[in-house]
């Protein structure tokens, strides 16, 4: 697990591998035959020069616009000096395609380097389905990117002085545990991290208790099981699926959606679950793409979004008797699929959708029939996954398959008037836009991690990155 800079571009420059500007020496031939000093006849002065290279990198130079340029051959995009604070890259043998942040016990908010993460992803591209696993990671030692020249604190320069290069090094620790086919998605339990929960491309949806794996991970040396079995199983589902969701608010309960449109409310009871598989939500009338319960305001722990292919996106209540009637329906979510959905966790009635139109929206669920409060439609491709910042309530980030992690801001005001000095490609940008992060190959999914302010995670099938963006 190593720290990376130049693979991964914030909305990068553009410039031909290897080229540097070309700097013509320039004489004044009057001024020569004037001049008795041959000396003096050849100096440039340093500051033209200097002006001069400038201006010529200026010209050679463009911001990267996906979905619009193509890089020749030969060109390759650079990172803007200093654009992230940390970035490192972790890479397993097979491709995840989902992944979910298990909460720790090291500090609720840890602002302070190094940081330390723990993940649980699972595996979708194995050769043969015997091969899938379940990885717990722990990345551990993840320092500051080196800033390219900028000046850095104090305090920085004198650890970076203190430290051998073996010791700055990022570490990355796995434990695995086999996993009957590949996994479509996973997500830990909030109140106990440990346990896991897999949709899984045979149909079926598996439990998990992974305590020895994850306490392992702190024991160097400690051997954890490669071979446990699931705690629980479920069955139910007549095909596979890839919505699934734990409740915030109730311990064990869960959610689990498929691509017969069926939802099923999972209810914990003495060794295992209740699926009420005979009493499932039922309404949308293509696959349910994704689930998730409210996050804060009222009703947590009872309201939860659904989003579907059938271009709808609906919110249930499951105290109400009749599961065919959602309590919102949003009929034309989107002009596509929707395949993703955030409940914000700072302001509670704001849910944020995302489609395979590539674009996303954010919509007051206490009057939808307004229409969305925000509509972006920037990313030329579907957007694969989208997550609401932690802490604020304007931000969020999202991946689509145009190989783009993007950061948004909804409370920046476009206060360009057209006179700016810009370089070229950045009027492609709206203001909203705070960040582009690029170099991942199919990005799946990213989450803000909740306990490392500012910090995101993404995995894609070039593995993972974990980085910390220079402007939040």
């Amino acid at each position: 697990m190593e720290p990376e800079e130049a693979e991964v571009a914030e909305a990068g420059k553009k410039r031909k591998a290897g080229e540097e500007p070309e700097i013509e020496d320039h004489e004044d031939d009057e001024e020569n035959d004037a001049c008795d000093d041959e000396e003096e006849s050849d100096v440039i002065d340093a500051d033209q020069e200097d002006s001069e290279e400038e201006q010529q990198e200026q010209v050679q130079q463009r911001i990267f616009r996906p979905g619009i340029d193509e890089l020749e051959a030969g060109e390759q995009l650079e990172a803007e000096p200093g654009s992230y604070d940390m970035l490192h890259k972790a890479q397993v043998e097979w491709p995840c395609m989902s992944f979910d942040v298990m909460r720790d016990d090291l500090g609720a908010q840890r602002s302070a380097y190094p940081k330390t993460a723990y993940v649980v992803a699972g595996t979708s591209g194995a050769e043969k389905a015997t091969d899938n696993r379940i990885y717990v990671m722990k990345w551990s030692n993840l320092r500051k990117t080196l800033k390219d020249g900028k000046e850095e604190d104090q305090d920085d320069e004198d650890e970076d002085e203190s430290d051998s290069d073996e010791e700055c090094e990022a570490v990355l620790d796995v434990k695995e545990v086999a996993h009957p086919g590949g996994v479509n998605r996973i997500r830990c339990m909030p109140q106990a991290p440990h346990i896991v929960a897999t949709w899984a491309d045979t149909g079926k949806v598996h439990v998990w208790n992974l305590d020895a794996q994850r306490k392992s991970l702190d024991k160097p040396g400690d051997k954890a099981p490669t071979s446990s079995k699931a705690i629980f199983t479920c069955e139910s589902h007549k095909e596979e699926g890839y919505a699934l969701d734990f409740n915030p608010k109730e311990t064990g309960r869960l959610l689990t959606g498929c691509n017969d449109g069926l939802i099923y409310l999972w209810a914990p009871v003495k060794g295992g679950w209740n699926v009420e598989s005979a009493d499932a939500f039922r309404g949308h009338t293509a696959s349910v793409e994704d689930v998730q319960w409210k996050r804060t305001g009222n009703s947590v722990g009872s309201v939860f979004a659904s989003a579907s292919a059938d271009s709808s996106a609906r919110i249930w209540d499951v105290r109400e008797k009749d599961r065919s009637k959602p309590s919102i329906h949003i009929k034309q979510a989107h002009s596509s699929d929707v395949n993703v959905l955030s409940w914000s966790p700072c302001v509670g009635e704001l849910l944020a959708t995302a489609g395979d139109d590539g674009g996303f929206k954010v919509w007051d669920t206490r009057n939808t029939s307004a229409g969305p409060m925000a509509n972006f439609m920037w990313h030329k491709k579907p957007i694969t996954s989208i997550d609401w910042h932690p802490t604020d309530e304007t931000m969020l980030v999202l991946s689509s398959e145009d190989s783009c992690v993007s950061l948004w801001d909804m409370a920046v005001e476009d206060d360009r008037d057209g006179t700016e000095t810009e370089m070229p490609g950045t009027e492609h940008y709206p203001a909203q836009l705070m960040f582009l992060h690029q170099g991942q190959q199919e990005p799946k999914e990213v989450k803000w991690h909740p306990q490392l302010p500012g910090v995101c995670i993404s995995t894609a099938s070039t593995g993972f990155n974990i980085f910390k963006t220079c402007n939040i």
